[in-house]
């Protein structure tokens, strides 16, 4: 390939990180409603910057809440592939603050690193796909088909996405897509390809006794505790293995087969790995399977919020709690919501009364390995990074790939440069700059490979 467009890249790095930079200033959570002139800025900064680009029909495109920004550079013709390129520009809440060693929205560089929320979920690897693209338009273009789709509520659950592709199904027509949210680079040396994400199913459990609180010395022991209950019905949903305790939940899982097992046998993902990222004293889990297998292959159940009691001393009269199953191909999440749901009718006594929210859904995915784009991506990792990249497994869901399947009828090619440790939704996230300049390398090579 020509060496012009990597010239530019390389012309443009400082640029490039100040406009990151820049971008990673405006606070847009899209959660929290005060934030929502951060969010439409963020649409603008972004449809600023495909302008700049070269990219034409750049729009900002409303949606039931949070706008999708647009563009495309259709220099190839009809004959030419056409590659639709995702990102998103929303961000989680930074909260606590007081975790934070700087501020979460005055970026910060550090031993190479950029610390800010959303340099690394998802604006630095948005901009490095945005910036491979500047970089070959800007060198006279390839017999390629671009389209942009970045959308603002990602961390939301993707809320309205989905309508946005049956409205403009045909403007978004395109032959495969770009995703670059799968990142978890087990180190900056060892570029990676996504090719499998677990779906979820969401949940909000009430547990409600007594009218109002009560004082728990005229009380206790004649009024059962909804924590107590709650507690109960939670350590009730696990063994002591840590497999999942509901009634056929793994009827329909589907296993890996004996190849596929010794390929992540093969992966950096140990016991050792997963203990040094977490800072966990131990791993816990299904031992039968491997770590690996545990956070890609396998379905799961976390509580990941527990709201009860006041620091006084009385029995209150609720406790709620969030549940967040992970689920695998084929499982289905209207199963485990009645799985979940018979679950609590046996096993609430008739002390306290309940409530089961069922709140959002998708199903897990598995990609093809071997489609002409994966291995233009492979080839273009392996000459960036001058290493073979690693297939993977993600534990977590992109509600974009599921959608782009089924509503587009396309395919994902999923990959990103960010590293295990760079916090993305946690205090302190960061972006390990030199492996994002490779990555925008690799990316102008993954748009020469879909050409040759």
């Amino acid at each position: 390939m020509s060496h012009t467009a990597l010239t530019y890249l390389a012309d443009n790095q400082e640029r490039f990180q100040n406009e990151l930079i820049e971008f990673l200033r405006i606070p847009s959570i899209s959660h929290d409603p005060a934030h929502q002139a951060d969010i439409d800025r963020a649409a603008r900064w972004l449809a600023d910057k495909l302008r700049a680009l070269g990219a034409n029909h750049v729009e900002i495109m409303p949606t039931a809440g949070h706008p999708v920004v647009y563009g495309e550079w259709l220099g190839g013709g009809a004959s030419a592939p056409t590659v639709l390129v995702y990102g998103h520009y929303d961000v989680q809440s930074p909260a606590p603050l007081a975790d934070w060693k700087s501020q979460p929205f005055e970026p910060e560089i550090r031993n190479e690193n950029l610390y800010a929320r959303g340099s690394s979920d998802m604006k630095g690897q948005t901009l490095a796909s945005v910036n491979a693209v500047e970089a070959i338009i800007k060198t006279g273009g390839l017999p390629l088909n671009i389209k942009f789709l970045l959308e603002g509520e990602e961390e939301i659950g993707s809320a309205h996405l989905n309508e946005f592709l049956t409205q403009h199904r045909e403007k978004l027509k395109s032959d495969f897509s770009l995703n670059t949210d799968a990142g978890g680079m087990p180190d900056a040396d060892t570029p990676s390809i996504c090719y499998s994400l677990r779906g979820g199913a969401g949940f909000a459990l009430t547990i409600s006794g007594p009218a109002q609180d009560l004082h728990s010395g005229e009380y206790g022991g004649v009024i059962q505790n909804p924590i107590h209950v709650l507690s109960r019905l939670i350590a009730g949903l696990h063994d002591e293995h840590g497999h999942v305790t509901l009634p056929g939940f793994y009827d329909k899982a589907r296993v890996i087969d004996a190849e596929e097992h010794a390929e992540l046998a093969a992966l950096p993902f140990d016991e050792e790995f997963f203990l040094k990222h977490s800072g966990a004293p131990a791993l816990w889990g299904e031992p039968e399977f491997l770590p690996a297998e545990r956070v890609g292959a396998r379905p799961t159940m976390e509580v990941v919020m527990f709201t009860a009691g006041q620091p006084k001393s009385a029995i209150p009269a609720t406790a709620s709690a969030r549940f967040s199953f992970r689920l695998v191909p084929d499982q289905s999440a209207e199963d485990v919501n009645q799985q979940f749901r018979k679950y609590v009718e046996t096993h609430a006594p008739p002390t306290v009364t309940w409530d089961l929210q069922f709140r959002m859904s998708g199903p897990g995915i598995v990609t093809d390995r071997k489609s002409p784009p994966v291995l233009a991506m492979k080839s273009a990792l392996k000459t960036a990074f001058n290493r073979e990249p690693i297939f993977q497994r993600v534990g977590g869901g992109i509600g974009a790939v599921l959608m782009f399947k089924n509503t587009l009828g396309i395919d994902s090619v999923l990959t990103g440069f960010s590293l295990y440790d760079d916090n993305f939704h946690g205090p302190n996230e960061k972006l390990h700059l030199p492996t994002w300049r490779k990555g925008m390398t690799a990316l102008v090579h993954f748009f020469h490979e879909l050409v040759k």
